[in-house]
């Protein structure tokens, strides 16, 4: 009997409840058809007037004589109302909180063929602008520790809330079925640190996907070998190329 008691227990709390629930009305149904035979000839029809009694306080099809049964009848519209009025709080609070895990970060990416774009910066707003218009698909997953929530949640881009260069992040980013992985460089590091950051996220993401083709920005050209050597597929060195736009600017100019 304790073991069964302790199995109950472990059960989730709407379990419980409904065993509860369905425990009332089977004992209603049965004391009603046993106290009022007349008015309730079957145990199917006690069993239906519990329910509607504690569900809907009842349609009139059944109206019992007895004093014990009618008091049967207000225990059950009471406990009826009670139920249905926890459960509309339980099921609005659970999805409150859904979107809040949402809203902050805290919820694993079950999709796949998606895009990770590692770092919340101007440049991953254009990029994932970009993606939204080129590819046409809103699975695309944004991981950034900086962030205290989403700043595209209204857009369909799903927010990961944790540090890139951790096992426990990418798997919630489900990177085992990712499309492509782009690392941004952390524009509020140095850019020697910046770039030893987005190695070692690099290594951690290689490590779980070793087919994911991965897209790493440096900041220094000396380490875009060692990115290269961590797993990146595709090096994008943003200092080159804003030095080049930098150059036919000038040459424009001198013309």
């Amino acid at each position: 009997m304790r073991a069964i008691y302790y199995a109950y227990l472990r059960l989730p709390m709407l379990v419980r409840l409904g065993i509860i629930l369905f425990l009332v009305l089977f004992s209603s149904a049965f004391l009603s058809h046993t106290l009022e035979k007349d008015t309730f000839p079957t145990f199917f029809e006690g069993f239906y007037w519990a329910i509607i009694t504690a569900g809907t306080v009842g349609y009139g099809d059944y109206a019992p004589k007895s004093t014990e049964v009618r008091l049967l009848a207000i225990f059950l519209v009471f406990m009826g109302g009670s139920f249905l009025a926890f459960l509309t709080i339980h099921f609005a609070s659970t999805v409150v909180k859904r979107e809040n895990r949402l809203f902050e970060g805290k919820n694993m990416f079950k999709d796949r063929d998606h895009y990770i774009i590692v770092g919340w910066n101007e440049r991953s707003r254009h990029t994932i602008q970009a993606i939204k218009d080129k590819v046409k698909t809103n699975h695309i997953v944004l991981i950034d520790e900086s962030l205290e929530s989403n700043p595209l949640y209204l857009e369909g881009v799903h927010f990961i809330h944790g540090k890139s260069s951790e096992d426990y992040t990418w798997m919630r980013a489900h990177i085992q079925k990712a499309h492509t992985v782009l690392i941004t460089a952390d524009a509020n590091l140095k850019e020697a640190e910046a770039d030893r950051n987005t190695i070692l996220s690099v290594l951690t993401a290689r490590g779980l996907n070793a087919a994911v083709a991965i897209h790493a920005e440096i900041l220094t050209a000396e380490q875009g070998t060692n990115a290269k050597r961590a797993g990146a597929n595709h090096i994008i060195q943003t200092s080159n190329l804003a030095s080049h736009e930098m150059v036919l600017s000038l040459e424009r100019e001198l013309i």
